[in-house]
């Protein structure tokens, strides 16, 4: 038994160790994977798999010095984002969001080294999260409004 827990952590321990890049990217996977599960919920292992990733993501970036102001322009995408879930919002408002996750990717992290994530990884994974988010809302309120909840 031992043996097992030792190889399975000997085998995710490079999860763990991930460049900033490769941090983003699988946050990005993992958040996607979850939005997966809940489209077409039941397919546990989907969500399980996207939890994993983006927990993985999460240790990888927190063990780098990350700059605080990135890290409120991330927020400020997810509340925008959060506030577009909850609201009828103009489009702008999922635009400014996507702007917001694209440049806290790229300032995430203030190594004055090489270790950054660059901006041909915070573009599309920016992209990705805001753009993907504001289409899976506009569609899961159409649902709603036909369904007679709203």
């Amino acid at each position: 038994m031992y043996f097992a827990v030792g190889a399975g952590a000997a085998l995710l321990k490079p999860l763990a160790n991930l460049s900033p890049d490769g941090g983003v990217i699988l946050l990005t996977l993992g958040l996607l994977l979850i939005y997966i599960e809940l489209n077409r919920p039941g397919w546990i292992i989907t969500g399980a798999l996207g939890l994993l990733a983006s927990l993985f993501a999460m240790a990888s970036l927190l063990r780098l010095e990350l700059n605080p102001a990135a890290i409120a322009l991330v927020c400020t995408a997810v509340a925008l984002l959060v506030l577009d879930l909850l609201r009828r919002t103009p489009p702008m408002v999922a635009v400014a969001a996507t702007l917001a996750l694209v440049l806290g990717f790229d300032h995430l992290v203030q190594d004055p080294g090489e270790l950054r994530v660059h901006a041909l990884t915070a573009v599309p994974c920016g992209m990705v999260i805001g753009v993907g988010t504001s289409i899976l809302t506009r569609i899961a309120r159409r649902a709603r409004t036909n369904k007679g909840l709203d």
